[in-house]
Formats: structure tokens, sequence, C-alpha cells
């Protein structure tokens, strides 16, 4: 008869192998993600990136992605038709507002008619220029709620990070606003992808003046979406005038990064874009203003080429 195998020796001990993050491609832009910088950094962007894509999804994803990310502290707010992330780690508190599609984004530009108030009648603090109604009450429904979690999860110093894509990269900016001229809360990195433009020649001076070195603002090739609402503005005396802040990191048709004006300026002059054709242009599908497909796949293409030699990294 074979000897019996004492029960001892019929015992494992090898550890449970840990369950995979919910959103690999997530979880790995956030390893690589740098807190401790106001810098440029291709590996923040993607990492912001992804944050601004997880802002439009339900609750308990956002809760459970950005978990397995490193952030414990999550508070999740919706309120009509702003959604808000506020996620804490360790070492930073981000936070992440959620675009709307173009169809939707027409809504916003036409509902307020695209009129401007003043950005510190809202928000308090010095006299900054005029930003787009309809933007800044919907930052409104949510502020008190985000300062509410900043306070909270800055426990250790963290760094502060503020992204979104489409109309959540309107929000974004507002918020950043908020926080440096009416707070006085120190923001390290804003980074936005198709964002609109959100406030008048004033506030877009201001905006460059103290938070300019630390706003990368994604343009993909012929995203709409960032030419709106038009420069001149119609209205009935006297017309509003709206601009754009921050640093412009513009992919062209072959998706290369440039950070030269140039671009930019020759999408200005090639596209008409008026009030009038507004409706026409932000309902039709906008490839470019794709987030996942067209910013991140871009932002990944650059990193790659850089690590392989295939091109310089840009400078500032």
């Amino acid at each position: 008869m074979p000897k019996a195998i004492p029960t001892q020796q019929m015992t494992t001990t090898a550890k449970a192998m840990p369950s995979p993050p919910p959103d690999p491609e997530a979880f790995d832009a956030f390893k690589a993600f740098n807190p401790k910088t106001t810098r440029w950094s291709e590996f923040n962007a993607l990492a912001m990136a992804y944050a601004s894509n997880l802002a439009y999804k339900e609750e308990a994803s956002i809760r459970s992605i950005i978990s397995s990310c490193g952030f414990n502290n999550v508070n999740v707010h919706t309120v009509r038709e702003v959604q808000v992330f506020v996620a804490g780690s360790d070492t930073a508190v981000v936070v992440a507002f959620r675009g709307t599609r173009p169809d939707q984004l027409l809504d916003w530009m036409t509902d307020f008619d695209a009129q401007q108030v003043s950005f510190s009648d809202r928000f308090g603090g010095p006299n900054v220029g005029n930003t787009h109604e309809g933007f800044t009450v919907g930052l409104l429904r949510v502020w008190e709620l985000v300062l509410a979690d900043i306070a909270a999860f800055q426990n250790k110093g963290q760094t502060l990070w503020i992204t979104g894509h489409s109309l959540g990269g309107a929000l974004a900016i507002l918020a950043t606003a908020g926080a440096t001229f009416a707070k006085r809360i120190p923001v390290n990195g804003l980074y936005t992808y198709g964002q609109p433009r959100v406030g008048d020649l004033d506030f877009v001076a201001r905006c460059d003046s103290h938070m300019g070195n630390l706003h990368f603002r994604f343009v993909n090739n012929e995203d709409i979406v960032t030419r709106v609402p038009p420069r001149i503005f119609p209205h009935f005396p006297f017309p509003s005038y709206y601009g754009h802040s921050g640093k412009v990191m513009y992919f062209d048709a072959k998706r290369v990064l440039h950070t030269d004006e140039t671009w930019w300026n020759e999408f200005l002059i090639r596209f008409d874009v008026g009030f009038d054709k507004m409706p026409t242009l932000l309902s039709a599908p906008v490839a470019d203003h794709d987030l996942l497909k067209g910013y991140a796949t871009n932002i990944i293409k650059y990193r790659d080429d850089v690590a392989a030699g295939r091109r310089q990294p840009v400078q500032f």
C-alpha cells in the first residue's frame, strides 16, 4: 500500500493572483503619471486623457477604475447635464469633467445664446473678464461640491490636476480659473482635449498670464468643436468676442504633434465657422473630436515615437 501523504504536505502556500485592473489602459497610463511637476509631460497628458474618458462612465465604473489606479478617495457628482468626479491619492487630486456630443454642445451654445457674464460676479475674486454664460452656469451647479472634495482630499499636500474633453474641457478651464483667481488654490496641470472657447479677450489674457504655462490645450486636426463659439459672436447691440488660452498642442492629419501656433492659425483660416454655420458643423459626425481614437491614440503615437528616437520631444 502506498504511504498516505500527510495533510500538511498537501496544503498549497501560493498567494492568490491579484485580479487584473478593470481598465488596463487607464491603469498603465496612471502608472506613468508624474504628479510632482507642472511641466509638459506626454505621460501626464495620456493619464489625463483617460481620466477625461472615465468621466463619461457610470458612477460604479468610475469608482472601480480610478480606485484600481491608486485613487482611494472618489466622489462623483451629477447635477442635471454636468458630471464630474474628484479622485484623491496619496500624491495627487484629479478633477475630471464629462464632455458631451457635438449636437448637445450646440444646445449649450444656443440655449444661452452664448451670452457672456462677469466671471468674478459668479465666482468672486478680482475682475478677470467675461465668460460664456452656459458653461459658467454649468460649472456653478457643482462648484461647491468640487471645492469641498478638493479640501478633503488634499490632506497631505497633494497636487491638483484638472481635465476634460469637449464641454468637459470648457468646464475644466473655468474650474482652474476659479481655483486660481477666486480661491487661490494652486493647480499643477490643466489638460483639455477638443475644448470650446470659454471667455472674452480679457479672460484669455488673464488665464495666459497666470496659468498659461500649465494649460495644455489639445486640438486634433479638424476638430471643429475647438472653433466654437465663433471668435466674433453676433449680439445686439454689441458682439461678444471669444478666444483661447493655454499652450496649443496641435495634431496634424498625419498625427504629428506641433506646438507652433502656425498650424492652429491655418485651421482658423481654412474653415469659416460663423454663427449661421454652427448647427450644420456641430451636428455632423466629427471624427477628429473622438477622445480615445483621436486624442489618446495620437498622444500614444507621440510617446512611442519619442521613445524610439523617431522624433525629438517638444520643448517649451
